[in-house]
């Protein structure tokens, strides 16, 4: 009998034929799994029926105290750098499209870097079951790198474009590769805390990043938003080298590691997926980009966009369908309605924390008049919502093994702040903008990694698709972000040329709509007035957009399992016996050698499994 995500296992005994035999003398690698798929040969009877068994890491590889430390301290200093890298330049644009004289390609040096990253998402997590993911960390910190170098040295917006480009190339491997190494060198019921750290410091990385970006342009220059990677890059780089040992991809064929049968793997990498992914994205992104910003929607350019973002997408699916297991993304990963609602919901939140990182730093720059600093350090507020309610999720999902419940309270608390940041006056209280920041912040961070944890408990049973899994709902966060500014950018556009109209007709709208900064100091003064209305009026429209996504993303909460993580139990060594057995891995069980079944393993609790 087959085994399906989300179906409640019988026990055991039921199933003879799915009992383990004991093995050969040959050992077995401890990062070798049972397919529960394929039937087994009969033994002898359990005394306890075996629930789901973790097979997700090898307990070979687990790392505990101040090892794990070192080597999670290194991973954070990688992850510093993408997430900075995704905002940093939210308050120093305005700037660098005035060096460059190219106000109307700033969007694409802000979208450039995401893009990038969100297109080869999925291809890394195929190539994390090929390659050890420290030599695919390493390989991408050294692309970034590269990538940060050309930007800091870029001669025109061009050459700043392909670097940003580049960077979001190594920042995806980064991302996927750092994702598959705390698989590998933790246990399931450990990570929802790391997860917690690891968020919070994406999280205070990516809303502190308009602050140093705008200190970089306000007292040296926006270049160092770039050389400012260098050297974090390097120590990081030497870092994971020392600290972190190479080993195999999770549920890897430990005797098909040579460097002849990768490269056989590697020539099987999907390739054209990648590229149809590209296709379908850019032209998805493009089309967003230009209506009713550059283009109106009904332009035919906008429409050969979207029609080209649709065929693409028909054909990617297609093509997927067609490699079978050799596809980018395995049709396997979407085995039930649990996996649809997680990735979903990871699109989701993205959305929401790149909307708000972006758009509150405008509001004080035009509506308060704040420099680029003092508007980063306005979006402090939003930050420490989005990084307490993370650590905070992360610490009582590892006491209490419950993340459903952060799910479902996220986009509560996120439409509640989403709505009230559309009240906002031009004399609206400091201190009451700083509450409702609160309010998103608080929204964003109880979702944001918990959607993660539990892509990682549908996959505990299957850690040769950790990766791609793990991949799928980063490209969900990572799409939510491009496309919810892709869809931001053009709604504040539209509606700011429309306010400008209604509140300051005789603005000169060409440098109003160009910089938020130009309005206090290339504009008379008795229109400053009526163009400061017109920007709140337009930023409170595009802060509203998160009351639907928020109610989206209650729905779709509701559809992911509601399962508990328990601890891993490692039983009691008998006189002779190792005390570190490890518990969690059937196929390197006491049980599997001896046919005994007296040891705890880690399982999934019962609670809303019948959800799916």
């Amino acid at each position: 009998m087959v085994m399906r995500f989300g179906q409640q296992p019988k026990p055991v005994d039921a199933y003879p034929h799915t009992r383990l035999k004991s093995p050969a003398p040959t050992t077995m690698s401890t990062n070798q799994s049972v397919d529960l798929e394929k039937p087994q040969e009969s033994g002898p009877p359990a005394k306890k029926p075996l629930k789901h068994s973790v097979a997700a890491y090898n307990e070979d590889t687990i790392l505990t105290g101040k090892r794990l430390l070192a080597v999670f301290v290194a991973l954070l200093m990688s992850l510093l750098l993408i997430a900075l890298d995704q905002t940093i330049l939210a308050t120093a644009l305005p700037r660098i499209a005035s060096d460059f004289g190219a106000f109307t390609l700033q969007g694409w040096v802000a979208s450039a870097f995401v893009l990038s990253q969100t297109v080869f998402l999925l291809f890394y997590g195929q190539v994390m079951r090929i390659f050890p993911a420290k030599y695919v960390l390493l390989v991408n910190i050294f692309i970034f790198e590269v990538g940060s170098l050309v930007c800091a040295l870029s001669a025109n917006v061009g050459q700043l474009i392909a670097g940003r480009t580049v960077s979001g190339l190594g920042a995806a491997g980064m991302f996927v590769s750092m994702i598959q190494i705390i698989a590998q060198v933790t246990r399931l019921e450990d990570r929802p805390r790391l997860f917690g750290v690891f968020g919070a410091v994406f999280g205070l990385s990516s809303v502190i990043g308009p602050l140093i970006g705008g200190g970089f342009t306000d007292h040296v220059s926006w270049r160092w938003c770039f050389y400012v990677n260098l050297p974090i890059g390097g120590l990081s780089f030497f870092l994971v080298t020392v600290l972190l040992k190479s080993s195999i991809p999770l549920g890897a064929d430990p005797t098909k590691r040579s460097r002849r049968d990768q490269w056989a793997a590697a020539k099987k990498l999907d390739f054209v997926g990648a590229t149809l992914i590209a296709g379908a994205v850019t032209s998805l992104v493009l089309a967003l980009q230009w209506g009713g910003n550059t283009k109106p929607w009904g332009d035919k350019d906008v429409i050969i966009c979207f029609v080209f973002a649709a065929v693409i997408s028909v054909a990617l699916i297609g093509w997927e369908v067609f490699r079978g297991e050799d596809a980018m993304v395995p049709l396997r990963i979407f085995k039930s309605r649990s996996i649809y609602a997680i990735v979903f919901y990871s699109f989701l939140t993205r959305f929401s924390l790149l909307l708000f990182s972006y758009y509150i730093p405008i509001f004080y720059q035009a509506v308060r008049h704040k420099s680029a600093t003092a508007s980063g350090v306005s979006l402090l507020p939003f930050l420490l919502g989005t990084v307490i309610s993370v650590i905070g999720a992360g610490q009582l999902v590892g006491v209490f093994g419950y993340y459903w419940p952060f799910c479902v309270a996220s986009p509560i608390f996120l439409a509640i702040g989403s709505g009230l940041l559309y009240t906002l006056k031009p004399s609206t209280s400091a201190g009451t903008v700083i509450g409702f920041q609160i309010l998103c912040g608080v929204g964003v961070g109880l979702g944001m990694q918990n959607s993660l944890m539990a892509m990682q408990v549908e996959f505990k049973d299957a850690p040769a698709l950790i990766g791609q899994a793990s991949s799928m709902g980063s490209f969900a966060q990572f799409l939510g972000g491009t496309i919810g500014l892709g869809i931001a950018e053009p709604v504040f556009a539209s509606e700011l040329s429309k306010n400008l109209l209604k509140y300051a007709p005789n603005a000169p709208a060409t440098i109003v709509e160009e910089s938020p900064v130009a309005i206090w100091t290339d504009i008379p003064a008795d229109m400053i007035p009526g163009v400061v209305l017109a920007y709140c009026e337009s930023l409170k429209v595009v802060f509203v957009v998160g009351v639907p996504i928020a109610i989206l993303g209650l729905i779709t909460a509701l559809f992911i399992k509601n399962v508990k993580i328990e601890k891993t139990k490692i039983k009691k060594p008998k006189a002779g016996e190792k005390a570190d057995a490890p518990a969690a891995d059937v196929a390197d069980s006491e049980a599997a050698r001896d046919g005994e079944g007296d040891e705890e393993r880690t399982e999934v609790g019962e609670a809303g499994v019948e959800r799916a």
